[in-house]
């Protein structure tokens, strides 16, 4: 009976002393909540982002890899995937690329299936169209064109030459989509039309499009439905596919100029005709009949001229923003592997600081009760329940607000990007269950740890406070100059300071590890805006790239260099390489050969990044970049393995390692590649640089390049530079997360640790007050301490987020990206002084709480 009354009483006592240490209670909860939050949340917005990814491809069938043609494709090559139904699905696509006159625009017009069986169209606004006086337009027109909404005109308006591929021109809009094929809110590919990309696509009636030709032909294999996209299975079964497409598809290109060759001969009969039958009215030598013979044998040899056409094979990976999504998904992953470790980390390191506090000032409780007959097991049982409470609670509020907060703030960040559905959040119970199990062993594991000695003591040992550490003359004190020299104040504060060690490395590494983290999301921030600024304003200097099939001509020089926007250019061949080296992924690369007097140095900066001194293109070897000899372990002296296609695979020498940030690229001599590849280099590229000019300006040059015989594409350095921008940007809203959340640590840290402070030397304050001490005098002995230790952990500081910030960079990289590595001076300032700001803050409300300091407090006794 007594047994019970007493269990019931010790419960509510329990329950009791959790209620007058709310404070305690609070801060050691949201310790975890923080901690717990973000760890869940950040591990979790990876795989949501994919999962989100992943729906929509599988939701909009998008297709797993498309066929295109040099000649255009026909029935027979739908006849011959019709024939392996069993393991695809497919969709003949005609479509026709248009130059808007009104407002120069690139538009791709597409005749929409009456059935969509792949790559559906998600409806944004409106619906699709019914009839052929009807159009929906890309999601795209409407940023580009404010103007139009549903209801508007729509008008194609090109050359006459482009305007009769249609059967119509003008048009009502009835919707507004997205193509899961262009999941990137502004990339929509490149074209021969035009500037050579395109704007936005817009979907018409079949019968609207007058060529009965097939352009495309989308396919998805059935045995890739199920699997995750980006996965290493994905890849392999899509490479089998592709081999397995084009073997069916092989015959077709032989078949097609066949029948191209005797759709022409079949022109040719009645010319043949008028030739033989003149030739039997008239003698050979006739003029007439010379005439008429010469004709039919330029005819035939155009016949015979007609090769066989090229099929062009991509899968999802050549869609613009498929890709790039999922690096972007890929380096959330990689923060979130390093990141909020670190961040539970501290979170760990203050709940064992608390608790042991906790087990500090509950001894003389401890020794009553053992004393009155308690087991150590209900003894033990406050702090389990204590700890326990405050972790469990912790952790089911952190786990609610990470999961559902973070993932969905970082996904709306990039979601200015992407044509993508919101994501759904997902409850990842192995990244949950281990953020349980650590808020349980950063409270139950260290209460058991602590008590466990107090526990196996006897009660009269119990009931008495623990005697207070004996003052040790400090090293500083043998330095009598200067220790002679400082006031009565400053020499306890660093007598305080050396007399509680365990407290001064709890406070030091727990500032250092939330100025590290503010450090890393502030230099993180730096890395990502550098790659853009140091990539187009330091190291390019041109703002196109126009690509020929051939050298030079003179009537392309003439075109290139006319007009007033035009500046400069650089002459060069441009190919792509692949890098191959065993153990290491395959990588591509631009092959560049500028040709030679013509100085590259001022289009394109080589330099060493650290030194930035100037790297020359020498005829013993080739300058690659920085980021392709990370990848593959080489430097300046060694060899690497290239291969250039129709060509053998040959090894080149590295004379020097280029900073670079985009990409990978590989400089040579003209000497040099002519000694490499036994062949003299096609001068198929040149870099363009302008004068000032508006966008406008750069498209209308463009488009009339493009206009010359054998330039394929031009691109404009404008429109990469706003989309890498706009990347950036995306990047460092997620940034800002981190570095908020890592500054809410290092509030509820400092207030916690001088908390801590507080309570332990209640009498010492007690004291001086009773001695005479002001109110603002007491608050500086505990500022003092807590600014010298705070300062303390913003050097440490320094060195781990330098550190820690190195480590994330290396595996937040893409094969393709750099990012600088540089933490601006500026970053360390901010961090610095919010830390300094939350060290202020804490002090100001622990001066109101040193007001109430009950002086009678220095009268107890400590026997």
């Amino acid at each position: 009976m007594v047994g019970a009354a007493m269990t019931a009483a010790y419960f509510k006592t329990i329950m009791r002393e959790i209620w007058s240490s709310k404070a305690r209670f609070a801060s050691i909860l949201l310790i975890i909540f923080l901690g717990v939050a973000f760890y869940t949340g950040i591990r979790s917005t990876g795989p949501d982002m994919s999962q989100a990814a992943n729906d929509y491809y599988a939701k909009q069938k998008l297709a797993t890899n498309s066929v295109q043609s040099t000649m255009g494709l026909t029935k027979a090559d739908t006849r011959v995937l019709n024939q392996h139904r069993s393991q695809l699905t497919y969709q003949a696509t005609r479509y026709a690329d248009v130059n808007q006159l009104n407002n120069s625009q690139v538009v791709r017009v597409m005749a929409l299936p009456t059935t969509q069986r792949l790559n559906r169209l998600r409806i944004v606004k409106g619906r699709l169209p019914r009839h052929a006086n009807e159009i929906v337009l890309d999601a795209q027109a409407q940023r580009l064109q404010p103007k139009l909404k549903v209801g508007s005109t729509y008008r194609i308006s090109s050359t006459t030459k482009r305007n009769a591929q249609f059967t119509r021109r003008t048009f009502k809009v009835v919707g507004f989509v997205n193509s899961p094929i262009y999941v990137e809110n502004t990339n929509r590919g490149v074209t021969n039309v035009g500037k050579g990309t395109l704007d936005y696509l817009v979907y018409v009636r079949p019968q609207v499009i007058k060529s009965s030709v097939i352009t495309r032909i989308d396919v998805q294999f059935k045995n890739l439905r199920g699997v995750t996209p980006y996965t290493a299975k994905y890849r392999r079964l899509n490479r089998e596919n592709t081999a397995q497409l084009k073997r069916w598809l092989k015959p077709q290109a032989r078949k097609r100029q066949q029948a191209l060759q005797a759709q022409a001969q079949a022109k040719l009969k009645p010319l043949q005709q008028v030739t033989q039958q003149l030739a039997s009215q008239v003698p050979a030598g006739t003029a007439q009949l010379v005439k008429l013979q010469s004709q039919l044998k330029r005819a035939q040899a155009q016949v015979a001229a007609i090769t066989m056409p090229t099929y062009l094979y991509t899968d999802r990976t050549d869609n613009p923003g498929y890709t790039e999504y999922h690096e972007n998904t890929q380096r959330v992953v990689a923060l979130s592997t390093v990141f909020p470790l670190f961040f539970i980390a501290i979170a760990a390191l203050i709940c064992l600081t608390t608790m042991t506090r906790m087990v500090e000032e509950l001894r003389l409780q401890m020794g009553t009760l053992k004393a009155l007959g308690y087991t150590n097991t209900a003894v033990g049982s406050e702090f389990m329940i204590y700890g326990g409470l405050a972790a469990l609670t912790g952790t089911a509020l952190g786990v609610l607000f990470g999961v559902n907060f973070f993932p969905r703030f970082i996904a709306q960040a990039y979601g200015s990007m992407y044509n993508l559905p919101a994501i759904n959040v997902q409850y990842i119970w192995m990244d949950i269950g281990i953020a349980l199990a650590i808020a349980l062993l950063c409270t139950l594991g260290t209460a058991l740890v602590v008590f466990h000695v107090d526990l196996n003591s006897l009660p009269a040992q119990l009931l008495q406070p623990r005697a207070p550490k004996a003052g040790k003359t400090l090293l500083l004190e043998r330095w009598q100059w200067l220790w002679h020299r400082l006031s009565f104040n400053h020499k306890i504060t660093l007598r305080n300071l050396f007399r509680y060690k365990q407290r001064l490395l709890m406070t030091v590494l727990g500032i250092a590890g939330c100025m590290a983290m503010m450090i890393t999301g502030f230099g993180l921030k730096d890395s990502i805006g550098d790659i853009s600024v140091k990539q187009f304003n330091e190291l390019w200097h041109y703002d196109a790239v126009v690509t020929r099939s051939g050298n030079e001509t003179d009537q392309q020089r003439q075109a290139l260099g006319r007009g007033q926007l035009y500046q400069a250019s650089l002459k060069l061949q441009a190919k792509q390489v692949t890098v191959k080296q065993s153990g290491v992924a395959e990588q591509t690369a631009t092959l560049g050969i500028p040709a030679p007097h013509q100085s590259l140095s001022k289009f394109v900066v080589l330099r060493h990044r650290q030194s930035h001194q100037a790297i020359h293109i020498g005829n013993r070897g080739a300058v690659i970049d920085e980021k392709l000899a990370k990848l593959y372990g080489v430097q300046a002296g060694d060899d690497l393995t290239i291969k250039l296609a129709g060509q053998t695979t040959k090894r080149i020498h590295i004379s020097a390692v280029a900073e670079n940030y985009v990409n990978h690229f590989i400089y040579m001599s003209p000497t040099y590649y002519r000694r490499v590849f036994k062949q003299a280099p096609v001068y198929n590229t040149n870099y363009v640089r302008f004068k000032q000019a508006t966008k406008k300006q750069e498209n209308a040059y463009a488009d009339r390049l493009l206009k010359q015989a054998g330039i394929q594409n031009v691109t404009l350095m404008s429109t990469e530079k706003a989309t890498n921008f706009k990347m950036l940007d995306s990047m460092n809203l997620v940034v800002l997360i981190f570095v908020i959340s890592a500054g809410a640590l290092a509030l509820v840290v400092l207030y916690n640790l001088t908390n801590i402070n507080v309570s332990e030397r209640i009498r010492e304050l007690s004291t001086i007050k009773v001695l005479g001490f002001y109110d603002g005098e007491v608050t500086m002995y505990i500022f003092r301490e807590n600014l010298i230790l705070t300062v303390l952990g913003i050097i440490a500081g320094c060195f781990l987020g330098n550190w820690l910030h190195a480590y994330i960079l290396q595996t937040a990289e893409t094969n393709a990206l750099m990012f600088s590595p540089t933490i601006h001076p500026l970053s360390y300032v901010y961090a610095a002084l919010l830390t300094l700001a939350f060290s202020l803050l804490v002090m100001g409300m622990m001066h109101r709480k040193l007001k109430r300091v009950n002086m009678l407090d220095a009268l107890k006794s400590v026997d």
